[in-house]
């Protein structure tokens, strides 16, 4: 940990972040960062972000598949209904915002 905080304050004198103040006192800060540094409360911290950045990924994820999903479903209840290929894609790409190319490339992914 000592070596991690050490680089820190190595690249902020680097980057002329507080570069006079860390020049002059290296080890005097070095040494409070040292005794202020709560491990474990940081470990803390890092696991709550790693929670939240990989709820957001899921959820994202799941939003992907929903739409995918409801994409399938409306070409396979439009098809059954009896629109052509042209008239379904159209409704596509009006419902889920796609381009053309886009439009088309789920139809030929979801028509059976």
């Amino acid at each position: 940990m000592e070596t991690a905080l050490a680089d820190a304050v190595d690249y902020c004198i680097e980057n002329g972040i507080l570069e006079k103040v860390l020049k002059e006192n290296r080890a005097e800060v070095l040494g409070m960062l040292l005794e202020e540094f709560d491990v474990e409360k940081y470990e803390r911290t890092l696991k709550s972000e790693g929670r939240e950045e990989g709820i957001r990924e899921g959820m994202e994820i799941g939003k992907k598949q929903g739409i995918e999903q409801g994409i399938c479903c409306m070409v396979e209840a439009l098809q059954e209904a009896g629109q052509t290929k042209a008239q379904v894609a159209a409704a596509l790409a009006a419902k889920y915002s796609l381009s053309e190319d886009g439009a088309k490339e789920k139809l030929s992914l979801y028509w059976k």
